[in-house]
């Protein structure tokens, strides 16, 4: 989100969508916004909305800018919308209709998260099991209209270099790049792990997310680079991550359910081992969610807070009572409150039978770790 962010300002239109109680006073706001971006000459666009169809109308822009009115609202957007920036306008700009300011005050925001971006290039990664080979880790994932894809070089389990790109949907040739970008880089690669969405089958074929083509990964990428290729599920991997920064579990679910996703997925760690199922179809909610009893259509329940804590614990109730996990690692960014997952589960499950449940806030560092651990202990079987 950040370097997304820090782009946008130079590559296109920022798009910022203003969200009071009822649209009418940041609506007149708005429109004092665009005047003064234009007097400007910055390549900005400003909407206003209704807090009650902000989620519904949020994907098409950049940054959320909510009033002061609606104050109460901004940690809630601010864990729901990982991948937009969300703001509260300053009470005194607000009050006073101070475009200018505000515009100034939106600016100052971009300094802080590059400051924040350089501060963060130096945190670590989830400790995995030695190993003397070279490993790239991709992990895809797939949030509301974005399609994120992190990379790692590891040498020795050291990061020798890594990087995020964020695209509007995703291809089998943005891989091929950052495939050849890092051998560029750094001549040489002794095994490529990916973690992806979809459904993988016996460790080389998945269903491409966008259109559902069936791609045989492993060999076209080790007939195209004369390198060992692993691919897995990316709840998988991120399970597996999970499990190495809390090894004190050895039975876990991790659940996904990304902004505006209806139906969810899920990774599932037994005993200490991966579960993948015949063929990989295991963690596959969605063979099962749309006939449970719900509300409403899943697609719908997916833009209301409520409506996506129903599909969560709706997803879980199975899973939790087939394998009776330790803990489940939860990324659903409509539903950061695990108290809240909690007490709605127990009305199905006595409360002595539940996990404890952990809100994982950036899943992408679970999904590295674990397809690199993943990698690791095939080679050390083979």
């Amino acid at each position: 989100m950040v370097e997304t962010l820090i782009g946008l300002k130079d590559q296109k239109t920022l798009k910022v969508l203003l969200s009071c109680s009822a649209g009418l006073t940041t609506s007149m706001f708005a429109e004092n916004l665009n005047s003064v971006a234009e007097m400007l000459g910055l390549d900005y666009h400003f909407d206003a909305v209704s807090y009650l169809s902000l989620y519904e109308e949020v994907q098409n822009y950049d940054i959320v800018f909510i009033a002061p009115q609606i104050g109460y609202m901004y940690n809630r957007l601010k864990e729901s919308l990982p991948d937009k920036l969300v703001l509260q306008i300053p009470t005194s700009l607000f009050a006073s209709y101070d475009a200018l300011g505000a515009i100034q005050f939106i600016q100052q925001e971009f300094k802080n998260i590059e400051k924040q971006q350089e501060e963060k290039a130096a945190e670590c990664c989830v400790c995995c099991t030695q190993y003397e080979k070279r490993i790239l880790s991709i992990a895809i994932m797939i949030n509301g209209e974005q399609t994120r894809i992190s990379y790692r070089l590891y040498d020795k389990c050291e990061i020798i270099d890594s990087h995020v790109i964020m695209k509007p949907s995703m291809n089998i040739y943005d891989l091929y790049d950052i495939i050849d970008t890092v051998l560029l880089k750094h001549s040489y690669i002794d095994v490529i792990g990916i973690a992806t969405p979809g459904i993988v089958e016996d460790d080389k074929v998945f269903k491409e997310p966008n259109d559902g083509k069936i791609i045989d990964m492993k060999n076209d990428f080790e007939e195209k680079y004369n390198i060992q290729i692993f691919v897995y599920n990316n709840a998988d991997a991120a399970a597996v991550g999970f499990v190495l920064e809390h090894p004190e579990y050895q039975n876990v679910i991790y659940h996904s359910q990304p902004f505006g996703f209806g139906v969810g997925g899920q990774g599932i760690v037994a005993n200490g081992k991966v579960i993948r199922g015949k063929n990989g179809v295991a963690g596959e909610v969605k063979y099962f969610l749309r006939r449970m009893q719900l509300s409403d259509d899943v697609h719908k329940l997916a833009w209301t807070q409520q409506g996506t804590l129903e599909l969560i614990t709706k997803s879980l109730l199975p899973s939790l009572t087939v394998i009776g996990p330790e803990a489940v690692a939860l990324y659903a960014p409509m539903t950061p409150d695990m108290n809240e997952v909690k007490n709605k589960l127990k009305s199905f499950i006595s409360e002595e039978f539940l996990p404890e449940f952990y809100y994982i806030k950036e899943p992408i560092s679970y999904m590295l770790s674990g397809i690199t651990e993943l990698c690791v202990d095939y080679l050390e079987k083979e």
